[in-house]
């Protein structure tokens, strides 16, 4: 069981690939007020893979945190909540198709991978949850980190208490990413894959992202998100209850 630290002295990390990696290196490079970073990895149930590349993220980070800012990291905790991923990305999926003209679970998936770190980000007094998320990658976009994306994720985490940080969320090429991560950082991005990764892609593979609707977030996912999150902080579990009920009251 994680200890609740002093106040203002620790940070909640989501650890995923480089991304997540440099974007707690940033953080603590401009926050030197925080001693502990909490690791913290979110199973979503559609990846496969090897999650040693997982652990050598975490020990990479580790080693960087202690050498640049004489900074603690806390063993790796890992957590799930699969009813919660089905209720925003699965449950609905063909509701949520049919009123806004497409859709894709990316956005809905991410959306849970930030749900999941607010009771830790509150129980253990967290000043943040940094997370990997930018907008850009070279010429590419993903529908689930467009601005509008990212602005509703820190607008729902906000709505119960817990700040959600994107130290890289500018950088636009790898090439910032990998000068955050310096010259031990052994290359690549390794980490779990995803059954679902490329589905808003046309039969060509082409890389633009499907534009989702401003109103896919103004009234369902920002309006569900924040019921959710406060599901989430105080132990309830009704998720299907509650995505239906925003989905009845914006019919």
């Amino acid at each position: 069981m994680t200890t609740r630290c002093e106040a203002g002295t620790l940070a909640v990390a989501e650890i995923s690939g480089a991304d997540s990696i440099a974007a707690t290196l940033a953080y603590c490079d401009h926050s030197r007020g925080v001693r502990t970073i909490l690791p913290t990895y979110v199973h979503t149930g559609t990846e496969f893979g090897d999650f040693a590349g997982i652990k050598g993220n975490v020990t990479f980070l580790g080693e960087e945190l202690e050498s640049r800012f004489d900074v603690e990291l806390l063993p790796l905790k890992e957590s799930g909540k699969p009813r919660l991923w089905a209720a925003l990305n699965g449950r609905f999926g063909s509701v949520l198709a049919e009123r806004y003209g497409a859709w894709v679970p990316c956005v809905g998936c991410h959306l849970y991978l930030h749900l999941m770190r607010i009771h830790l980000a509150r129980t253990t007094g967290a000043v943040c949850v940094i997370s990997g998320e930018r907008e850009w990658h070279g010429d590419r976009q993903k529908p689930n980190q467009v601005a509008r994306a990212l602005d509703a994720y820190e607008a729902v985490l906000a709505s119960v208490g817990v700040r959600l940080e994107y130290p890289v969320r500018a950088a636009s090429e790898s090439s910032e990413v990998e000068t955050i991560l310096g010259e031990r950082w052994p290359g690549g991005s390794p980490q779990l894959e995803c059954v679902l990764s490329g589905n808003y892609r046309g039969v060509d593979g082409a890389s633009k992202a499907l534009e989702l609707p401003a109103a896919f977030f103004d009234e369902f996912l920002v309006p569900a998100g924040i019921r959710l999150a406060d599901a989430v902080a105080n132990g309830r579990a009704n998720y299907d209850d509650i995505v239906a009920d925003v989905l009845r009251d914006r019919a």
